[in-house]
């Protein structure tokens, strides 16, 4: 099945809370969920996680064989164990495992040969799509890889289609299923741009909204019973309407005058000319006896642009302790600030050489990686947050076993 990406701004505190309800301990939540990392951006983990379980670090000497026994006796295989429970690493390090996994099946290696393109078929027939399919039997996936039966072992699944595939009939196909073009860009970026490359992008999306976008700008009025009228221009007058809904000028005076008319004034237009022509209708309708509800001038080129000023980057800033972790969060704002030497002037940034205490030679054991790792959730994000910590784990081929999905 093909996994739609959310668009930005999607997780809203709201909607992460109500996603957070889901578990019971954060470690749960955060593997779980790219919510969790959304919320501690922007610093709501408290807030939302109010209802789970304090998860408390075991002291020193908490895991004797007795307690590791316990623990392995709820899981079937050894790489059951392994993912859920920290007993497994501390039973491997003490040489335990043989003795409390005695009732597990045994996961025997399959000999050189054994994947055959109707094995590989039988185990496909199982999954719902290529990514299932490759997580849960990687062995057979990477023979089909090998041997080139990819496409005829996974022919009944959902998932990526072939160059050759998006014929223009197929791209038509799945623009149908799109109000418009943002939306087919967004859910099927593939299809979105060989339409783009060949010049279907027209005949295709004919039957789709027209919507504005930077450069392009619609002017809409509402008009009130009482005389009254808000102007305002906006790149999308349906979004537009859905957020005049919530908070407002135009939300105000409707909880007092509920009847209300929405028009567009003009189609999406050059947004310089947009600027000029939103004043003239201010003007035309005060002439007319109407009463502007406008609080702000004319001129602006509406609700879409995020003006990143000193100001604004600096409320950002004040969500990290170091410039490291301002540069992995929010990259865009920290380079705008770089490029302005606006950086100096944030005091509460510590640089990262001060605020990283060294830790002595042979500190990173394997326990110690284990936990630094169980912070992350892919590889990727352990190599950005703690370099020191991800190479150690790849010399000494631990990063398979800490993350053993990714």
């Amino acid at each position: 099945m093909r996994t739609i990406k959310n668009p930005n701004g999607y997780w809203t505190k709201e909607r992460c809370q109500e996603t957070a309800l889901k578990y019971y301990i954060r470690k749960e939540f955060r593997e779980n969920e790219y919510a969790y990392q959304t919320a501690l951006k922007n610093g709501w983990l408290d807030d939302i996680c109010y209802h789970m379980k304090i998860e408390t670090k075991k002291p020193a000497g908490y895991w004797t064989k007795e307690r590791c026994q316990e623990t392995a006796l709820k899981y079937h295989t050894r790489k059951e164990f392994r993912e859920n429970e920290y007993a497994y690493q501390t039973s491997l390090k003490k040489g335990w495992l043989d003795d409390i996994c005695y009732h597990m099946k045994i996961e025997t290696k399959k000999p050189i040969g054994y994947w055959t393109k109707e094995r590989c078929k039988e185990k496909s027939l199982l999954c719902f799509s290529r990514k299932e399919f490759k997580y849960e039997y990687n062995s057979a996936y990477a023979s089909c890889l090998r041997n080139g039966w990819l496409n005829d072992v996974c022919s009944h699944l959902k998932g990526y289609k072939s160059h050759n595939f998006w014929t223009k009939e197929e791209c038509q196909k799945e623009s149908i299923k799109y109000k418009t073009k943002k939306e087919f860009r967004k859910n099927n970026s593939w299809a979105y741009r060989i339409s783009l490359n060949n010049n279907w992008i027209e005949d295709i999306c004919s039957h789709m909204k027209v919507l504005g976008n930077l450069k392009k700008r619609c002017i809409y009025v509402y008009e009130f019973s009482d005389k009254s009228a808000y102007i305002g221009l906006t790149c999308n007058v349906d979004e537009r309407h859905n957020e005049h809904l919530k908070k407002g000028s135009v939300c105000n005076h409707m909880k007092m005058n509920s009847i209300y008319t929405l028009k567009k004034l003009t189609d999406y237009i050059d947004v310089d000319e947009a600027k000029l022509l939103e004043g003239e209708f201010v003007k035309k309708y005060k002439l007319n006896g109407w009463k502007i509800l406008n609080k702000i001038k004319t001129g602006g080129t509406g609700g879409k642009d995020i003006k990143w000023n000193k100001e604004k980057c600096y409320e950002e800033s004040l969500k990290y302790l170091t410039t490291r972790y301002f540069k992995n969060c929010n990259r865009s704002v920290y380079n705008k600030c770089k490029k302005n030497k606006w950086l100096k002037d944030f005091k509460h940034l510590t640089d990262d050489i001060n605020h990283i205490v060294q830790k002595p030679s042979g500190y990173w054991s394997k326990d110690e990686c284990y936990e630094e790792s169980l912070k992350c959730k892919t590889k990727k994000e352990l190599a950005r947050l703690n370099a020191t910590v991800y190479n150690k784990c790849c010399k000494n081929k631990w990063i398979n076993e800490f993350f053993p999905k990714n």
